[in-house]
Protein backbone atom coordinates (compact mmCIF):
# COMPACT_ATOMS: atom_id res chain seq x y z
CA UNK A 1 0.00 0.00 0.00
CA UNK A 2 1.17 3.52 -0.77
CA UNK A 3 0.85 6.36 1.73
CA UNK A 4 -1.07 9.19 0.05
CA UNK A 5 -1.28 11.61 2.98
CA UNK A 6 -0.48 11.93 6.67
CA UNK A 7 -1.69 14.36 9.33
CA UNK A 8 -1.57 14.91 13.08
CA UNK A 9 -4.69 14.17 15.12
CA UNK A 10 -3.12 15.17 18.46
CA UNK A 11 0.43 15.78 19.69
CA UNK A 12 1.13 12.02 19.74
CA UNK A 13 -1.41 10.56 17.31
CA UNK A 14 -1.03 10.62 13.54
CA UNK A 15 -3.28 9.31 10.74
CA UNK A 16 -2.10 7.84 7.44
CA UNK A 17 -4.17 7.58 4.27
CA UNK A 18 -3.23 4.41 2.37
CA UNK A 19 -4.20 2.98 -1.00
CA UNK A 20 -3.34 -0.28 -2.80
CA UNK A 21 -0.28 0.43 -4.92
CA UNK A 22 -1.73 -1.44 -7.90
CA UNK A 23 -4.77 0.84 -7.99
CA UNK A 24 -7.10 -1.93 -6.86
CA UNK A 25 -9.78 -1.79 -4.21
CA UNK A 26 -9.68 -2.59 -0.51
CA UNK A 27 -13.00 -3.82 0.84
CA UNK A 28 -13.48 -4.00 4.61
CA UNK A 29 -16.09 -3.78 7.33
CA UNK A 30 -16.08 -1.15 10.08
CA UNK A 31 -14.07 -2.40 13.04
CA UNK A 32 -11.65 -4.49 10.97
CA UNK A 33 -7.88 -4.03 10.99
CA UNK A 34 -4.90 -4.53 8.72
CA UNK A 35 -1.49 -5.87 9.65
CA UNK A 36 1.45 -3.93 8.28
CA UNK A 37 4.99 -5.20 7.90
CA UNK A 38 7.77 -2.65 7.56
CA UNK A 39 11.48 -2.45 8.37
CA UNK A 40 11.85 -1.23 11.96
CA UNK A 41 14.45 1.19 13.30
CA UNK A 42 17.13 -1.53 13.26
CA UNK A 43 16.21 -2.72 9.75
CA UNK A 44 14.50 -5.93 10.90
CA UNK A 45 10.95 -6.49 9.64
CA UNK A 46 8.31 -5.63 12.24
CA UNK A 47 4.61 -6.49 12.09
CA UNK A 48 1.82 -4.62 13.88
CA UNK A 49 -1.98 -4.56 13.63
CA UNK A 50 -3.89 -1.29 13.22
CA UNK A 51 -7.64 -0.84 13.13
CA UNK A 52 -8.93 1.09 10.13
CA UNK A 53 -10.40 4.40 11.27
CA UNK A 54 -11.92 5.43 7.93
CA UNK A 55 -15.38 4.85 6.52
CA UNK A 56 -15.83 1.41 5.00
CA UNK A 57 -18.18 2.86 2.38
CA UNK A 58 -15.29 3.64 0.02
CA UNK A 59 -12.95 0.98 -1.31
CA UNK A 60 -10.16 3.03 -2.88
CA UNK A 61 -8.36 4.08 0.30
CA UNK A 62 -8.15 3.24 3.99
CA UNK A 63 -6.83 5.15 6.98
CA UNK A 64 -4.94 3.94 10.02
CA UNK A 65 -4.51 6.14 13.09
CA UNK A 66 -1.39 5.44 15.13
CA UNK A 67 -0.59 6.59 18.66
CA UNK A 68 3.11 7.08 19.33
CA UNK A 69 3.95 4.90 22.33
CA UNK A 70 6.85 5.56 24.65
CA UNK A 71 9.36 2.80 24.00
CA UNK A 72 7.22 1.35 21.20
CA UNK A 73 9.13 -0.52 18.52
CA UNK A 74 7.16 0.74 15.54
CA UNK A 75 4.79 3.62 16.32
CA UNK A 76 7.41 6.35 16.61
CA UNK A 77 9.21 4.97 13.58
CA UNK A 78 6.00 5.21 11.52
CA UNK A 79 5.41 8.78 12.68
CA UNK A 80 8.87 9.70 11.44
CA UNK A 81 9.14 7.67 8.23
CA UNK A 82 5.68 6.89 6.80
CA UNK A 83 5.39 9.91 4.54
CA UNK A 84 3.40 10.46 1.33
CA UNK A 85 4.84 8.27 -1.42
CA UNK A 86 6.18 5.59 0.94
CA UNK A 87 5.13 2.01 0.09
CA UNK A 88 4.54 -0.51 2.85
CA UNK A 89 3.50 -4.16 2.93
CA UNK A 90 0.09 -4.93 4.43
CA UNK A 91 -2.27 -7.88 4.67
CA UNK A 92 -5.88 -8.21 5.70
CA UNK A 93 -8.34 -6.73 6.42
CA UNK A 94 -9.08 -9.08 9.31
CA UNK A 95 -11.17 -9.29 12.45
CA UNK A 96 -14.82 -9.39 13.42
CA UNK A 97 -15.66 -6.40 15.61
CA UNK A 98 -18.52 -4.07 14.83
CA UNK A 99 -22.29 -3.62 14.72
CA UNK A 100 -23.99 -6.85 13.71
CA UNK A 101 -27.57 -5.58 13.33
CA UNK A 102 -28.55 -2.27 11.77
CA UNK A 103 -31.66 -1.96 13.96
CA UNK A 104 -29.93 -2.78 17.28
CA UNK A 105 -29.04 -0.22 19.95
CA UNK A 106 -25.38 0.20 20.84
CA UNK A 107 -23.00 1.70 23.34
CA UNK A 108 -19.68 2.51 21.68
CA UNK A 109 -17.18 2.79 24.51
CA UNK A 110 -13.57 3.78 23.89
CA UNK A 111 -10.50 5.32 25.47
CA UNK A 112 -7.37 6.74 23.85
CA UNK A 113 -6.54 5.26 20.46
CA UNK A 114 -9.30 2.70 21.04
CA UNK A 115 -11.54 5.25 19.35
CA UNK A 116 -10.39 4.09 15.89
CA UNK A 117 -12.89 1.25 15.27
CA UNK A 118 -15.70 3.45 16.63
CA UNK A 119 -14.77 6.21 14.18
CA UNK A 120 -14.98 3.72 11.32
CA UNK A 121 -18.40 2.51 12.49
CA UNK A 122 -19.86 6.01 12.79
CA UNK A 123 -18.26 7.33 9.59
CA UNK A 124 -19.58 4.29 7.70
CA UNK A 125 -23.09 4.84 9.07
CA UNK A 126 -23.01 8.47 7.90
CA UNK A 127 -21.76 7.60 4.41
CA UNK A 128 -24.26 4.76 3.91
CA UNK A 129 -27.24 6.54 5.45
CA UNK A 130 -27.57 4.01 8.28
CA UNK A 131 -29.65 5.40 11.15
CA UNK A 132 -27.28 4.15 13.86
CA UNK A 133 -28.84 4.20 17.33
CA UNK A 134 -25.80 4.57 19.55
CA UNK A 135 -24.36 6.34 22.54
CA UNK A 136 -20.68 6.94 21.81
CA UNK A 137 -18.62 7.57 24.96
CA UNK A 138 -14.95 8.38 24.44
CA UNK A 139 -12.43 8.98 27.22
CA UNK A 140 -9.10 10.78 26.97
CA UNK A 141 -6.54 12.16 29.39
CA UNK A 142 -7.20 15.80 28.49
CA UNK A 143 -9.38 17.63 25.98
CA UNK A 144 -6.36 18.05 23.69
CA UNK A 145 -5.93 14.25 23.57
CA UNK A 146 -9.35 13.63 22.01
CA UNK A 147 -8.78 12.12 18.56
CA UNK A 148 -10.91 13.54 15.71
CA UNK A 149 -12.68 15.90 18.10
CA UNK A 150 -14.03 18.15 15.33
CA UNK A 151 -15.17 15.17 13.26
CA UNK A 152 -17.15 13.79 16.20
CA UNK A 153 -19.29 16.91 16.43
CA UNK A 154 -19.97 16.88 12.66
CA UNK A 155 -20.85 13.19 12.69
CA UNK A 156 -23.33 13.66 15.52
CA UNK A 157 -25.16 16.33 13.51
CA UNK A 158 -25.71 13.87 10.66
CA UNK A 159 -26.97 10.92 12.72
CA UNK A 160 -30.14 11.83 14.66
CA UNK A 161 -29.92 8.82 16.99
CA UNK A 162 -26.22 9.16 17.78
CA UNK A 163 -25.24 10.84 21.04
CA UNK A 164 -21.54 11.52 21.56
CA UNK A 165 -20.10 12.04 25.04
CA UNK A 166 -16.45 12.99 25.43
CA UNK A 167 -14.78 12.59 28.82
CA UNK A 168 -11.49 14.17 29.92
CA UNK A 169 -9.92 12.80 33.09
CA UNK A 170 -7.82 15.94 33.50
CA UNK A 171 -9.62 18.92 31.98
CA UNK A 172 -8.97 22.63 32.31
CA UNK A 173 -11.54 25.18 33.40
CA UNK A 174 -12.79 25.86 29.86
CA UNK A 175 -13.79 22.24 29.21
CA UNK A 176 -17.56 21.83 28.99
CA UNK A 177 -17.64 18.05 28.53
CA UNK A 178 -17.65 15.28 31.11
CA UNK A 179 -14.82 15.18 33.63
CA UNK A 180 -13.13 12.42 35.59
CA UNK A 181 -13.07 8.71 34.93
CA UNK A 182 -15.80 6.48 33.56
CA UNK A 183 -17.13 4.00 36.10
CA UNK A 184 -20.39 2.12 36.70
CA UNK A 185 -22.00 5.18 38.28
CA UNK A 186 -21.12 7.34 35.26
CA UNK A 187 -22.36 4.70 32.82
CA UNK A 188 -25.67 4.38 34.64
CA UNK A 189 -26.13 8.16 34.51
CA UNK A 190 -25.05 8.63 30.91
CA UNK A 191 -26.77 5.55 29.46
CA UNK A 192 -29.96 4.83 31.46
CA UNK A 193 -31.03 2.08 29.01
CA UNK A 194 -27.61 0.41 29.01
CA UNK A 195 -29.02 -3.05 29.75
CA UNK A 196 -30.91 -2.92 26.42
CA UNK A 197 -27.81 -2.06 24.37
CA UNK A 198 -24.97 -4.06 22.86
CA UNK A 199 -21.63 -2.74 24.13
CA UNK A 200 -18.61 -2.44 21.83
CA UNK A 201 -15.51 -1.51 23.82
CA UNK A 202 -11.92 -0.74 22.79
CA UNK A 203 -9.08 0.81 24.73
CA UNK A 204 -6.27 -0.04 27.16
CA UNK A 205 -6.56 -3.38 28.94
CA UNK A 206 -7.26 -1.84 32.35
CA UNK A 207 -10.02 0.35 30.89
CA UNK A 208 -11.69 -2.59 29.15
CA UNK A 209 -11.54 -4.76 32.24
CA UNK A 210 -13.21 -2.03 34.31
CA UNK A 211 -15.87 -1.38 31.65
CA UNK A 212 -16.64 -5.09 31.31
CA UNK A 213 -17.21 -5.41 35.04
CA UNK A 214 -19.33 -2.23 35.13
CA UNK A 215 -21.46 -3.31 32.15
CA UNK A 216 -22.15 -6.72 33.67
CA UNK A 217 -23.07 -5.10 36.99
CA UNK A 218 -25.53 -2.83 35.19
CA UNK A 219 -27.36 -5.70 33.52
CA UNK A 220 -25.60 -6.12 30.16
CA UNK A 221 -25.47 -9.85 29.29
CA UNK A 222 -21.97 -11.11 28.60
CA UNK A 223 -23.13 -12.14 25.12
CA UNK A 224 -23.83 -8.47 24.33
CA UNK A 225 -20.44 -7.17 25.46
CA UNK A 226 -17.74 -7.22 22.77
CA UNK A 227 -14.24 -5.80 22.86
CA UNK A 228 -11.19 -5.45 20.63
CA UNK A 229 -7.65 -5.48 21.93
CA UNK A 230 -4.16 -5.51 20.45
CA UNK A 231 -2.42 -5.35 23.83
CA UNK A 232 -0.90 -8.75 24.56
CA UNK A 233 2.12 -7.65 26.51
CA UNK A 234 1.29 -9.79 29.54
CA UNK A 235 1.18 -13.56 29.47
CA UNK A 236 -1.15 -14.61 32.27
CA UNK A 237 -0.39 -18.35 32.19
CA UNK A 238 1.98 -19.83 34.75
CA UNK A 239 5.02 -21.42 33.19
CA UNK A 240 5.76 -24.74 34.92
CA UNK A 241 9.13 -25.10 36.61
CA UNK A 242 9.50 -28.60 35.23
CA UNK A 243 7.89 -30.67 32.54
CA UNK A 244 8.68 -31.16 28.90
CA UNK A 245 9.47 -28.25 26.62
CA UNK A 246 8.72 -28.43 22.92
CA UNK A 247 10.95 -26.72 20.37
CA UNK A 248 9.23 -24.25 18.02
CA UNK A 249 11.24 -23.41 14.91
CA UNK A 250 10.55 -20.78 12.25
CA UNK A 251 11.87 -22.37 9.07
CA UNK A 252 12.39 -19.20 7.04
CA UNK A 253 13.93 -16.93 9.66
CA UNK A 254 15.76 -19.66 11.54
CA UNK A 255 14.45 -18.43 14.88
CA UNK A 256 13.50 -20.96 17.52
CA UNK A 257 12.26 -21.04 21.12
CA UNK A 258 10.94 -23.45 23.72
CA UNK A 259 7.24 -23.78 24.47
CA UNK A 260 5.85 -25.51 27.58
CA UNK A 261 2.88 -27.74 26.87
CA UNK A 262 0.49 -25.52 28.83
CA UNK A 263 1.23 -22.39 26.76
CA UNK A 264 0.09 -21.54 23.28
CA UNK A 265 2.76 -21.04 20.65
CA UNK A 266 1.90 -17.33 20.53
CA UNK A 267 2.32 -16.96 24.30
CA UNK A 268 5.68 -18.72 24.23
CA UNK A 269 6.84 -16.55 21.34
CA UNK A 270 5.88 -13.47 23.36
CA UNK A 271 7.87 -14.71 26.35
CA UNK A 272 10.85 -15.35 24.07
CA UNK A 273 10.66 -11.82 22.66
CA UNK A 274 9.87 -13.05 19.16
CA UNK A 275 7.16 -10.98 17.41
CA UNK A 276 4.27 -12.71 15.70
CA UNK A 277 1.39 -10.92 13.99
CA UNK A 278 -1.71 -11.36 16.12
CA UNK A 279 -4.83 -9.58 17.19
CA UNK A 280 -7.67 -11.23 19.05
CA UNK A 281 -5.55 -14.02 20.67
CA UNK A 282 -8.79 -16.03 20.84
CA UNK A 283 -8.69 -17.90 17.55
CA UNK A 284 -11.30 -15.67 15.92
CA UNK A 285 -9.59 -13.19 13.61
CA UNK A 286 -7.11 -15.45 11.80
CA UNK A 287 -4.29 -12.88 11.84
CA UNK A 288 -1.67 -15.28 13.22
CA UNK A 289 -2.55 -18.09 10.81
CA UNK A 290 0.51 -19.88 9.44
CA UNK A 291 1.53 -23.19 7.88
CA UNK A 292 2.81 -25.97 10.14
CA UNK A 293 5.23 -28.14 8.19
CA UNK A 294 6.11 -30.54 10.99
CA UNK A 295 4.71 -31.69 14.33
CA UNK A 296 1.30 -31.84 15.97
CA UNK A 297 -0.69 -29.40 18.11
CA UNK A 298 -3.84 -29.29 20.19
CA UNK A 299 -5.81 -26.41 18.62
CA UNK A 300 -9.00 -25.00 20.14
CA UNK A 301 -9.98 -21.97 18.07
CA UNK A 302 -12.96 -19.65 17.80
CA UNK A 303 -13.69 -19.96 14.09
CA UNK A 304 -10.73 -18.07 12.63
CA UNK A 305 -9.59 -20.95 10.45
CA UNK A 306 -11.47 -23.21 8.00
CA UNK A 307 -11.47 -27.01 8.12
CA UNK A 308 -9.87 -27.20 4.68
CA UNK A 309 -7.03 -24.95 5.90
CA UNK A 310 -6.48 -27.20 8.91
CA UNK A 311 -6.39 -30.19 6.57
CA UNK A 312 -3.62 -28.45 4.58
CA UNK A 313 -1.56 -27.97 7.75
CA UNK A 314 -2.42 -24.41 8.77
CA UNK A 315 -2.78 -23.53 12.46
CA UNK A 316 -3.57 -20.53 14.64
CA UNK A 317 -0.60 -20.17 17.04
CA UNK A 318 -2.78 -18.19 19.48
CA UNK A 319 -4.98 -21.26 19.98
CA UNK A 320 -2.45 -24.07 19.52
CA UNK A 321 -0.51 -25.87 22.24
CA UNK A 322 2.33 -28.11 21.02
CA UNK A 323 2.23 -31.85 21.47
CA UNK A 324 5.59 -32.36 19.74
CA UNK A 325 8.38 -30.18 18.40
CA UNK A 326 6.94 -27.85 15.76
CA UNK A 327 8.26 -26.31 12.55
CA UNK A 328 6.35 -23.33 11.12
CA UNK A 329 6.76 -21.89 7.63
CA UNK A 330 7.73 -18.42 8.86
Amino acid sequence: MRCLAAWDETHDVRSFLLAPEDGGRIAYSPGQFITIRVPGPDGELVERCYTLSSSAAGERTATITVKRKEGGVLSGHLHATLTPGTVIEAFGPSGQFGPTKADDKYLLLSAGSGVTPMLSMVRTAVDLGIDLDAVFIHAARTESDIIAAHDLAALARRLPHLRIVTVASRANGAWDGERGRIDAHALARLVPDLAQRTVLCCGPEGFMKAMHEAALALGVPDSRYLEESFDFGEVDVDVPADGRLFRITFAKSGKSFDCPGNLTILQAAKLAGIPMASSCAKGVCGTCKCLKTSGSVDMNHGGGIRDREVARGFILPCSSRPQTDIVLDR
